[in-house]
């Protein structure tokens, strides 16, 4: 069966092959411009679609119930309180600094 079908398709090159190239190209260029187009047209449908399916959910959920909120209510936690940086250390550094200017200048 494989061998039929390659038969068949080297038939079909050499009478390809066989007819003028610009009519070839001209053929070519045309199945592949509706090739596109009905792509174009897939797509548009496919679009249209899951539009409709996106409008239908937003009415069903328009027009369901409201859920109810079950369990406690959410507490938000609060900024944590700002750290004070101590005095104590800028004065140690402070300290060391004077004493190496005293010393080394």
């Amino acid at each position: 069966m494989l061998t039929a079908i390659e038969g068949r398709m080297e038939e079909l090159f050499e009478t390809i092959e066989a007819m003028p190239p610009d009519k070839v190209e001209a053929a070519e260029k045309l199945k592949e411009k509706e090739r596109r187009l009905r792509k174009r047209e897939e797509k548009m449908v496919e679009h249209k679609h899951l539009q409709e399916e996106r409008l239908r959910k937003a009415l069903e959920r328009a027009q369901a119930d409201p859920k109810k909120r079950l369990g406690r209510k959410l507490v938000y936690r609060s900024e944590p309180p700002v750290l004070k940086r101590s005095h104590k250390d800028t004065q140690d550094k402070s300290k060391e600094e004077e004493e190496l200017n005293y010393y080394f200048t």
